[in-house]
């Protein structure tokens, strides 16, 4: 099984797998929730990102074990409001879930 990646572009990202790519623009983005997931020995960081209308929106989580998760991030800062310090907030204390969210774009607008 062919483990997914993240594609960046200026404004968006594409999921890839074997049998799909699902693309999403930074102007669908509505929210971006990272957390970590405890996994015994480490912590995965992961990201919740939130397209949609509240009656059907839909959510796209990734982790940092994606390969392009680091440049995902770095285009997701583009977004007017991202928490750029949301690694302080997320790693400590480690082994918590440390649930925060990194972006909204209601609160920016």
């Amino acid at each position: 099984m062919q483990t997914p990646e993240i594609f960046t572009t200026d404004n968006g990202f594409a999921i890839i797998t074997a049998k799909d790519a699902d693309a999403v623009s930074l102007d669908e983005v509505r929210a971006i929730v990272a957390y970590k997931l405890d996994e015994l020995t480490t912590d995965l960081v992961c990201c919740d990102v939130v397209t949609g209308a509240a009656d059907g929106e839909q959510i796209r989580t990734i982790h940092e074990e994606l390969l392009g998760f680091e440049t995902a991030m770095k285009v997701f800062e583009a977004l007017r409001g991202f928490d750029r310090q949301w690694r302080d907030a997320v790693a400590l204390p480690p082994f918590a879930m440390n649930r925060t969210v990194i972006y909204d774009r209601a609160a920016c607008a």
